[in-house]
C-alpha cells in the first residue's frame, strides 16, 4: 500500500509541476511580447514626433521660399507674395433673391443700371 501512495503522490508532484513550468513559459513569453510592444510605441511615438516638427517646418514661410526657389519659381533675392482668397459665401444671394434666368442676369451685366 504504501508503495502505490508514493507513487500516487510522485505523480501529482509531477503533474503540478509540469503545469506550474507551463504557466511560467507562457508568462515569459507574454512578458516579452509585452516588452517588444511597448518598444514599438515608444519607437511610433519618437516616429510621431519626428513627423510633426516635420509638418510644423514645412509650414512655414521660409520652408516655402526655400522650396519655391528649389523649383525655380522664385529666384535668389525676389519676394514672394501670397494671394489669400475667401472662401465662396454659401448663402450669398443675388440681388435678384436668385431667382432669375442666366439670361436675364445676362441682360442685367450688360444692360442694366450704370
Amino acid at each position: 500500500m504504501r508503495p502505490v501512495v508514493a507513487t500516487a503522490v510522485l505523480a501529482l508532484g509531477l503533474v503540478c509541476a509540469a503545469a506550474f513550468t507551463g504557466i511560467t513559459v507562457q508568462a515569459n513569453a507574454l512578458e516579452r511580447a509585452k516588452t517588444a510592444l511597448n518598444d514599438d510605441i515608444a519607437s511610433e511615438e519618437a516616429r510621431n514626433a519626428r513627423l510633426e516638427a516635420s509638418i510644423a517646418q514645412k509650414n512655414t514661410t521660409d520652408y516655402l521660399i526655400q522650396k519655391a526657389q528649389d523649383y525655380d519659381f522664385v529666384k535668389q533675392g525676389e519676394g514672394l507674395i501670397a494671394v489669400e482668397r475667401s472662401a465662396p459665401a454659401a448663402n450669398a444671394t443675388h440681388a435678384d433673391g436668385g431667382r432669375a434666368s442666366r439670361v436675364a442676369r445676362w441682360l442685367q451685366l450688360f444692360f442694366g443700371t450704370r
